[in-house]
Parts: C-alpha cells; sequence; structure tokens
C-alpha cells in the first residue's frame, strides 16, 4: 500500500506547528491526517500509570511523532483525567519509549492510573479491539469518563491501531 505524504499547516493559534498527514492511496483518511499538532512542550498533562505491565510515563499535550517520542500524548480537545467524556491518549509500541509496547496484554478489570495536579484518578479497563488506522470515531466524545488508549498494531506495523477503553472508577 502507498502512502502519500500530506503537508497541512493549521493556524488556530501559535502552539499548533505544521501537521505530517498521512492519506492512503485511496483517499482514506488515518489518525494522523487532520489532527492539530501542538508544538512539542516539556510541560506535563498527567502521569500515566499501569502496574499489569510495569508502565509509568509522562502524558503531554498533542498527538504527533514529537510527543511520542518523549511518551504519552493526549489528543487535542479530549477532556482532562477524572472528568466526564473520552480522554484519548496515545504512545508508541516499538519506538521512542515504547509506553504502550504491551497494551495488548490487558484485560477487562485491569487498573490503569491518571495523576494530574496531585489527584490520581483510577480507570479500570472495560474492552480492546483492534481497528483501522481510519477508525477516529475511537476519540468521539461520551458521556461517561472514558479513557481510550491507541497504538499501532501490530507491534512493528502501522497497518492496524491497538484500542484499550477503560471506565473511570475514583
Amino acid at each position: 500500500m502507498r502512502r502519500l505524504l500530506i503537508t497541512l499547516s493549521i493556524a488556530a493559534t501559535s502552539l499548533v506547528t505544521p501537521v505530517v498527514a498521512h492519506a492512503q492511496s485511496n483517499g482514506t483518511r488515518t489518525f494522523e491526517e487532520g489532527v492539530p499538532r501542538i508544538a512539542p512542550s516539556t510541560a506535563i498533562a498527567a502521569t500515566i500509570r499501569i502496574d499489569k505491565i510495569k508502565m509509568v510515563s509522562p502524558v503531554y499535550p498533542g498527538i504527533s511523532m514529537a510527543v511520542f517520542a518523549k511518551g504519552v500524548g493526549q489528543w487535542p480537545g479530549t477532556p482532562q483525567p477524572g472528568q466526564a467524556g473520552n480522554i484519548v491518549l496515545g504512545g508508541h509500541r516499538t519506538s521512542g519509549k515504547r509506553p504502550f509496547a504491551n497494551i495488548d496484554r490487558l484485560v477487562p478489570g485491569d487498573i490503569i492510573s491518571l495523576s494530574t495536579k496531585g489527584k490520581t484518578f483510577r480507570y479500570a479497563v472495560t474492552s480492546s479491539l483492534i481497528v483501522k488506522p481510519t477508525a477516529i470515531w475511537i476519540t468521539d466524545p461520551t458521556t461517561t469518563a472514558t479513557l481510550t488508549l491507541f497504538a499501532c498494531h501490530p507491534k512493528g506495523k502501522t497497518t492496524q491501531r491497538y484500542v484499550v477503553r477503560a471506565s473511570l472508577i475514583q
């Protein structure tokens, strides 16, 4: 499958940088296409901890390769930990710091903790699924406090996305 590289400029704020987006040759969109990229920042939005897979990582604002190289990125416009809605976090499985290398080992009931501003919020895994890179619906808002993690799948490939869903328990 041939990929085309497209450079987009988004001038909504001075924090947004150009986007290198991927479009399939058949015209379908992927996760990377059209997502506002926040300039790489040293500001940490939160810290994610998943004891089952021995993972702790900072969460940075934005979804970009520069952010993923440092840790986990938060999809722009999604809520803060503990708030109602769908907080969406992405990360690498095989490159950079590989925070989501083993998210495929998570099962319903496993705990994911997000800490921010001196508070810790615990989410219990409810499901996992494998989707196409065009399945942007995983970022859709929810009425309850939901956490969505995503990473490329299978490991070392970008042909699919591995998604873990979790619900706030405290």
